[in-house]
């Protein structure tokens, strides 16, 4: 029995083998037949994909432009826009529904809706907010509680009255003063020029120039008792053309909408709005004091025509049918302003939305695309046209991943509530990931809204993702069909050329949408872009009707985007940028144009500033010297990553991380001086204008105090900023060497 089983086991074993051969020799035939003609450099020959039958990058990229389709587009644009969209009322809430929805039906791999309990601030609707011109106990006139009905959207009883987010409720009364725009500048003016006590006083001001919460902080600081802030028409009607229904531009009864609060929720510095958290309580929150309104431009007419005073300077005046005059006060004595608000705080549940498309080879490295839903009104440009490209791009790469086309890096998708608020969704959530997004996120791509205009490119970026928003803008046809210029990259050199030959770009990013927090704070090299009108010819603030109920389905195809090329072309760009960094083997980083930026903000710190810090003995030698380094050490890591031979995905790796980690090479723990929220030493918002950076912000921000305010005693603070600083350049460069230590 046994010599007979082990002769069967024998013949098994034979017969196996000839099977197992057959089938090889019948599988190698296949692969030669149906072999894809890859080039050396497709994921099917490279070891880094991991992958095989893979379309090129380009190949993909192309698949994806050519997917994308406006009139869906259109169609999202049309039912986002249908209904008011603030944040923790029933019309955010609702859209939220709709686009988690959206988003699972598309086929993306998950798709998540993340709370946060915050602080939020809104109007009283059974006691609104006014203005009023007072003599004795009479009300001669009084601000309008809404908005003229100028159309059917307008007309809603959803809108929300115009209101200015964490004003303090309250009444101030008395002596009214024109401010101008209310920056440093204009305070300084008043004060120094003309010896003006702006103690209790009423103050109006125009809009622009700076952020609105700026504005309140600087009336606080000088003691007034509440301030009102217009559209004056020089800078939302300048061209002195029809109004809005018959064009873009601003109708006298017109307001702008918006918050005065900082990033991120109140109660919860610097940890997320979760259940769990501590809170701070409300009485502890100092950082606005006075109340504070907008107003439209022809109810601010009413009280500056009555003015007293000296005239305003010639750049203080705007093209209101009156002559500027400052104060204080009335040319009737007997009149004076009255600012009533009722403005009510309370903790409400916001809702990001959230989905991912898990990469097959590096699923722990991410990039990130953002935008918000919520809208102070309709928001039909800001941010709408924005989520409703991004939606159409979620459904594009949902079927490539049914075609069984996958990004070897994970594609998160990002829609944040309460970014008008004051970027509360977005800020929440990278406090909640910090430490997963630090280690991890190669890029994050934000589209605060996709069209404000059909002109022109603008573009705020990091210096590292500046070639791969070239490159991808070379792929893309010019939306501009009466142009003669093929691709987007060529229209856009055309009609914004920068140095170089390229395109301009900007490096100081602000705090004014949600990438403010993936850049200052966690380091993540993010872009912010969106196409805008001509600024040669209109040299305004910002599109005309922004954040009024006037931003409505209506305005944005009749005269913004009519037929969505620019809407379109913002979805191209934005999926064909993210699908690039998800899927280039080596990261496009060219951390030269980081070395190169620094050594142009030393010179120039160097060229302002010489004289005077060599008096107070300011280390700026050892400055330029680490800038140099930083120099040195960039050129030698590009001229190694052009020439290194990578053999292994491990190579690829360990590249692509250094160059995602020299970002965060400029983030300090401690951040900037009296205001640690921001902590990018390189770019942060200016302390007296969140709207816009600084280069060397702690340094800049010191140097306005002492050479503004004659503040000797910050010298010390100067010199450890510039100490901070150098430490900074030369660590980062220190990143870029093989070891580094």
């Amino acid at each position: 029995m046994v010599m007979k089983s082990n002769r069967c086991n024998r013949c098994y074993l034979a017969t196996l083998l000839i099977s197992c051969l057959a089938f090889l020799a019948v599988g190698i035939l296949i692969g030669y037949f149906v072999k894809d003609n890859t080039t050396p450099n497709d994921n099917e020959t490279n070891p880094a994909s991991g992958l095989t039958g893979q379309p090129s990058v380009e190949e993909a990229i192309r698949k994806i432009l050519n997917r994308l389709d406006k009139s869906k587009i259109k169609e999202n644009l049309r039912l986002y826009s249908s209904d008011t969209r603030m944040s923790g009322t029933p019309g955010g809430n609702e859209l939220v529904h709709i686009l988690e929805k959206s988003w699972k039906e598309a086929g993306i791999d998950s798709v998540k809706t993340t709370p946060y309990d915050v602080l939020m601030s809104y109007p009283n609707d059974t006691h609104p907010n006014k203005i009023q011109l007072m003599s004795g106990n009479t009300v001669l006139f009084e601000s309008a509680t809404a908005e003229k009905a100028l159309d059917a959207d307008s007309n809603k009883k959803t809108i929300v009255a115009p209101f200015n987010a964490f004003a303090s409720a309250g009444v101030a009364e008395g002596d009214l003063v024109y401010v101008n725009y209310a920056r440093i500048e204009d305070f300084m003016y008043l004060t120094k020029n003309l010896s003006m006590d702006l103690t209790g006083k009423v103050l109006i001001a125009r809009y622009g120039k700076i952020f609105r919460g700026s504005k309140v902080e600087n009336a606080q600081n000088h003691n007034a008792s509440g301030i009102v802030m217009y559209t004056d028409p020089s800078d939302f009607n300048m061209a002195g053309e029809a109004t809005y229904p018959k064009s873009w531009w601003m109708p006298d009864t017109g307001v702008q909408r918006g918050t005065v609060g900082p990033d991120g929720d109140f109660l919860t510095p610097f940890y997320p709005a979760k259940d769990y958290a501590y809170r701070k309580t409300e009485k502890d929150i100092a950082e606005f004091r006075i109340p504070a309104q907008p107003i439209s431009y022809g109810d601010a007419e009413k009280f500056l025509r009555e003015l007293n005073g000296v005239e305003a300077p010639p750049d203080w005046r705007g093209k209101l049918n009156i002559t500027y005059r400052i104060g204080t006060g009335f040319s009737n004595a007997s009149l004076r302003a009255k600012l009533i608000v009722n403005n009510f705080e309370e903790i409400r549940t916001i809702y990001n939305v959230i989905g991912y498309i898990k990469g097959s080879v590096e699923p722990d490295r991410y990039i990130l695309l953002g935008n918000h839903y919520d809208a102070w009104v309709f928001g039909s440009i800001d941010p709408l046209s924005g989520t409703a490209a991004l939606t159409e791009i979620i459904h594009s790469l949902g079927d490539m991943l049914k075609q069984g086309i996958r990004p070897k890096r994970t594609i998160v998708f990002c829609s944040w509530g309460a970014e008008e608020h004051g970027l509360f969704g977005s800020t929440e959530w990278v406090e909640e990931y910090m430490k997963v997004l630090y280690e991890r996120s190669i890029a994050y791509l934000n589209v605060d809204y996709a069209a404000d205009y059909n002109y022109v490119l603008t573009a705020g970026t990091s210096p590292l993702l500046q070639d791969t928003l070239y490159e991808t803008t070379k792929l893309i046809a010019n939306p501009d069909k009466t142009s003669s210029y093929k691709t987007l990259y060529d229209i856009w050199n055309k009609r914004a050329p920068g140095e170089n030959g390229e395109p301009s770009v900007y490096y100081s990013l602000g705090s004014g949408s949600d990438m403010a927090t993936f850049y200052q704070r966690a380091g993540v090299p993010s872009v912010d872009m969106w196409f805008t009108y001509n600024s040669d010819k209109w040299p305004i603030l910002s599109y005309p009707v922004y954040h009024s109920a006037y931003e409505t389905i209506y305005l944005y195809e009749n005269y913004i985007d009519p037929d969505y090329s620019y809407n379109l072309a913002m979805a191209q760009l934005w999926s064909g940028m993210a699908w690039k960094l998800a899927n280039d083997d080596l990261l496009k980083f060219d951390v030269r144009r980081y070395s190169t930026a620094i050594t142009h903000f030393v010179s120039n710190l160097e060229n302002k500033f010489s004289k005077s810090w060599h008096a107070q003995n300011v280390n700026i030698d050892a400055l330029k010297s680490a800038a140099q380094n930083l120099t040195d050490s960039a050129n030698k890591f590009q001229t190694y990553v052009k020439s290194a031979s990578i053999k292994s995905a491990i190579d690829y790796r360990i590249i692509n991380d250094k160059m995602i980690q020299f970002e965060r090479a400029f983030i300090d723990p401690e951040g900037l001086p009296e205001r640690r929220i921001y902590k990018h030493v390189i770019f942060a918002p200016s302390k007296y204008d969140s709207y816009s950076d600084n280069d060397f912000p702690g340094i800049v921000d010191t140097m306005f105090e002492i050479e503004s305010n004659n503040v000797v005693d910050k010298w010390d603070q100067l010199k450890q900023q510039v100490s901070i600083a150098t430490f900074t350049i030369q660590s980062a460069a220190n990143t870029l060497d093989d070891v580094g230590l």
